[in-house]
């Protein structure tokens, strides 16, 4: 990679106490960079890459800042480590407003009866790296809000930015209080709730997806409360015909969401 100096103009970047503020939080990896540069470029404060960082992704991160005018520089990578976490950052991290949250009323308002609702409900998701991933999978199927618990759910942290790769940047992100309250709200909009859980004994490839629905996915440990099983309009198991007994969560929504994409018709030039 060439060397970039900056001699004047609002690219010049330099540490400050915003670092520290809650309402930023520090992106690292090249990916989550990018999808920040080309989803919302206007949320990045700084970038800097590591001295020594080359290729053609880092390049693409330098073209689109300077198109942006998003401040970038060159730093030792021991200023990396630090601001990463001791994660693995590739050599790129990025100063960026916090996402803030879709209100969960506004979100309801949005909904159209009929229109082919998806959204999904994570309850208890509390690995980073599952909810990165289940984020990224659900935006790739097109899903159209995700909804997270304020308590006993992971946070969307850099850690589930960067499992996600980025994708959690895109797909709309709504926070909920009582995950009770805000099923029985979706159900009142006409929203059917199907619900995931191995012990079920209808066969998701049997069960009826052709309505408007909300996908409601439990933790990694005990799966699905009892309590969000009984407002379940249907509750479905994905057929494990090998001795395992349950899938991890990620691998568990992938399957949900893309059974729902193929009956619902999609093809690949639906979603591109």
């Amino acid at each position: 990679m060439a060397r970039h100096r900056r001699k004047s103009g609002p690219r010049a970047s330099r540490p400050g106490p915003e670092d520290s503020r809650t309402d930023r939080q520090w992106l690292y990896g090249v990916q989550p960079v990018l999808e920040a540069l080309e989803s919302s470029p206007e949320r990045i404060e700084k970038i800097w890459i590591a001295y020594g960082r080359s290729g053609a992704a880092v390049e693409r991160i330098l073209a689109l800042a300077r198109q942006a005018r998003v401040p970038f520089s060159l730093r030792d990578r021991a200023a990396l480590d630090e601001k990463a976490g001791g994660s693995s950052h590739q050599g790129v991290v990025a100063l960026v407003a916090a996402a803030q949250p879709v209100p969960f009323d506004g979100f309801l308002e949005s909904l159209k009866q009929g229109s082919g609702i998806l959204v999904a409900l994570l309850d208890e998701v509390q690995d980073p790296h599952n909810l990165g991933a289940i984020l990224r999978t659900a935006c790739a199927a097109g899903v159209q809000a995700v909804l997270l618990p304020r308590h006993r759910t992971c946070p969307v942290t850099p850690a589930v930015v960067k499992a996600s790769a980025g994708a959690a940047q895109r797909v709309p992100l709504v926070r909920i209080g009582s995950v009770v309250r805000a099923l029985e709200r979706l159900k009142e909009r006409g929203v059917f709730i199907l619900g995931a859980d191995p012990k079920a004994s209808l066969n998701l490839y049997a069960a009826d997806l052709a309505r408007d629905l909300c996908v409601l996915i439990g933790g990694e440990g005990r799966g699905l409360r009892p309590v969000l099983k009984r407002l379940c309009d249907s509750v479905v198991a994905i057929p494990m015909p090998g001795p395992v007994e349950s899938l991890n969560a990620s691998v568990a929504a992938a399957i949900l969401f893309y059974e729902i994409v193929r009956r619902r018709g999609g093809s690949l030039s639906s979603y591109r």
